[in-house]
Formats: C-alpha cells, sequence, structure tokens
C-alpha cells in the first residue's frame, strides 16, 4: 500500500501516524509525509532512517498538485488542520483523484458538509473516512458499542481528558489543534439536547466526572465536537448528547479558561490567543508534562428493562494525546491493508468499523493506546445524567 500523509512530516499527530504504520514490514510499501518547508520533512525522514518513507514539499491549498500527487498513492491520509479551513477541498480532490481518504476531523460544520459528497465518493469508487482519531473517533466507536448492549439509549455522555500532547521532546510547531480547541471553548457552540441541534454557551459549569484510577474524578468541561452531530443519526432513539474536554494537569485549565474570557469578552481574538499558546509551547523554559489520557463515556437508557447507563472509563498513562489519536487510524489503516473492506462512500467510524476492528489491530501491533489502557465497564441503575 501506498500511502500519502498530510502533515506527516510536520504536525505531532502525522508524525506518529508515519512511525506506527512503519511497523508493518509487508503491507506497508511507500509513505509520503508532507510538510509546507521541504527541510522539516526531510529533517524527520532522515531521524526516521526507513527507505519506504519520502519527504515532499507540498501546499494542501494547491489544489491542481494535490490532486497530481494523490493519484500516485492508494491512501491519501488528512492531518493537516483546522479542518474547518482544509478539509473539504482536500476531500473533494481525493473524489476526483479515485484515492481512498482518512482523516481526525474534529469540527461540526465540515463532517456535516462531508456527509453530503457521500453520492459523488460512491460514484468514484473512493471511500471517505471521516474522523477516525480518539475523540472523535474512538469516542464514536465506544459509544456505538454501549449502545448496541442496551435495549434503548435517551443520553449519551463522552468526555476526555489529556496531558502530554507530543511524544517527541521538541512538538510540532502547528497551531491547527490549539485553534480548534479555543474556537470548541468560546462564543455559543452546537450540541444535542432534547432531540434538536440548539446553540448554547461555550465552557458552561465543570462536570466532575468518575474516570478509573489512577485519575479518578476530574472536571470537565462542556465543548463543540462533532459526536453530537453524528451519533443521534447513528443510534436510534437518542435526545441528548454532550462532549466534554478537559487538560491535565488541572491548573492548565485555568490558563485556557482565562484566554476564552478575554476571547469572550472581544479583548484578545482566537488567532491571538493561538499564538500566545504557540510561543509559549515554543519557551526555552521546559515545561514536563505527565503523559496522562483518559476517556469516560455513557450511555444512559435501558437495558433488560431496567434504566440506567452502561458506561466505559480509560485511563492511559504511557500514551501521548498525539499517539492516542494517531494510533487509532494507524489500526483503521492495517485493519484495510489487511482485507478489511469499507465500502465507497463517505463514513463516520461508527458506520465502516467497530471497536473490535481497531483493538484487534492494537494488540496486533502492540499499540500503547490498547495495551497500556487501564479500562472499566460498569452497568449501573444511577445515572449521571447532565442537567444544566
Amino acid at each position: 500500500m501506498r500511502i500519502l500523509i498530510l502533515g506527516g512530516g510536520s504536525g505531532d499527530v502525522g508524525r506518529d501516524v508515519a512511525r506506527t504504520l512503519l511497523l508493518d514490514k509487508k503491507v506497508i510499501d511507500q509513505i509520503t509525509v508532507t510538510s509546507r518547508k521541504l527541510e522539516v520533512s526531510q529533517r524527520f525522514v532522515r531521524d526516521l532512517g526507513d527507505e519506504r518513507v519520502s519527504a515532499l514539499q507540498l501546499d494542501v491549498t494547491d489544489r491542481k498538485r494535490l490532486f497530481e500527487v494523490m493519484k500516485d498513492h492508494d491512501l491519501t491520509i488528512n492531518t493537516v488542520g483546522p479542518f474547518s479551513k482544509y478539509s473539504i477541498p482536500i476531500m473533494k480532490t481525493a473524489i476526483e483523484s479515485g484515492v481512498n481518504y482518512i482523516d481526525i476531523c474534529d469540527d461540526i460544520e465540515p463532517t456535516l458538509e462531508a456527509l453530503q459528497l457521500n453520492k459523488f465518493a460512491e460514484d468514484a469508487g473512493v471511500f471517505l473516512l471521516l474522523s477516525m482519531g480518539w475523540f472523535p473517533g474512538m469516542s464514536n466507536l465506544r459509544a456505538k458499542a454501549l449502545a448496541d448492549q442496551m435495549d434503548s439509549v435517551e443520553e449519551i455522555i463522552i468526555a476526555w481528558v489529556a496531558g502530554k500532547k507530543s511524544p517527541e521532546e521538541v512538538p510540532s510547531k502547528g497551531l491547527g489543534g490549539i485553534e480548534h480547541y479555543l474556537k470548541a471553548l468560546t462564543g455559543e457552540i452546537y450540541t444535542f439536547r432534547n432531540g434538536h441541534r440548539v446553540k448554547i454557551p461555550a465552557y458552561q459549569k465543570g462536570v466532575k466526572l468518575p474516570f478509573p484510577e489512577p485519575l479518578g474524578e476530574y472536571t470537565c468541561y462542556q465543548l463543540e465536537h462533532p459526536e453530537t452531530a453524528t451519533l443521534p443519526y447513528v443510534i436510534p432513539g437518542v435526545k441528548t448528547v454532550t462532549v466534554l474536554g478537559s487538560l491535565y494537569p488541572e491548573k492548565r485549565n485555568k490558563f485556557v479558561r482565562l484566554l476564552t474570557l478575554l476571547i469572550d469578552l472581544r479583548l484578545v481574538s482566537i488567532p491571538m490567543a493561538t499564538k500566545l499558546i504557540g510561543m509559549s509551547m515554543r519557551s526555552k523554559k521546559k515545561v514536563s508534562l505527565p503523559r496522562l489520557n483518559a476517556s469516560f463515556i455513557a450511555c444512559i437508557g435501558e437495558k433488560d428493562g431496567e434504566k440506567g447507563q452502561m458506561s466505559y472509563g480509560e485511563v492511559n498513562t504511557k500514551t501521548t494525546t498525539a499517539e492516542v489519536t494517531s494510533q487509532p487510524l494507524a489500526c483503521a489503516v492495517f485493519h484495510i491493508a489487511h482485507g478489511g473492506k469499507i465500502k465507497p462512500g463517505v463514513h463516520l467510524p461508527e458506520t465502516a468499523l467497530t471497536v473490535e476492528d481497531i483493538v484487534k489491530m492494537g494488540k496486533r501491533y502492540n499499540l500503547s493506546f490498547v495495551t497500556e489502557a487501564k479500562e472499566q465497564m460498569v452497568w449501573s441503575e444511577k445515572t449521571i445524567s447532565i442537567g444544566w
């Protein structure tokens, strides 16, 4: 398989996708990693020391050149953010070039717009697999797996906690993820309540949720994410979907909260705040963050005639946020490379794959997002329904 990773030479997630895919010596024949500055990709390729990988300078907004590059590959992986800006033109180019496509899109609007491309993808004979990362990605698959064990589901709660960003000592300078995070926590955001897609003020009161140890109970904050727009279409009967997130350790949330308040007061713009965070990340003063990522997903409804909730919790202290995002994506690629079929069209993770598909590959390649996860799954008649 010949794979093109957009942002694979410059971004934390793209780089780790490349590293993970190289674990397979049989089905991965060629990987091309791109960046806007050639020397950035070249430096990464030299560090990898694998002849299957090559560096390429590419501006993803140059659709003519992007088309020509895509045609020489079997699969395009897009890790270039913010997805609200770049993803749709790249998807359309993938369809035009007749090349399959996977991304980690974490914005609502391009996700919904991408679903409208289904007929074009079908006619071109290619698949577009959206949002195949951690949140969204594994969150969708876990929610669907929980819902499948129940008679009915009325409410879904999805939450994440993120610690250290990258496995590298010097993380990438990419700011797409930061810009996305600030947008998701400022102004009014879309969510799904009482059967309707509605707008609410962002960053409302914190909610304490029960994560497994060693994290335990931790406060998360509501934000805008695609799961609120997609899960109601996949899981019948759902009336409310809430997505929350938090940083670890807690003091990082206080800094972000200050920035979001300044943005909402129009004292600072999102681009300016993004640059401020980027500057702090590149400061000579080293800040060592812990490796800790955590998930909590609950489906509230009925099981065997009883009302309650089925919940999944997971804590991983060996994996960075970039790795826990990139490794599920790589597992989707491995699944396909080893014969897994995804029919032409536009797909969400939960309409094309199962948790078992991803976890099976995670175990096969000894990936830390699976092997180092401390998990718990619980049915309880006591629910954690979030009232606002």
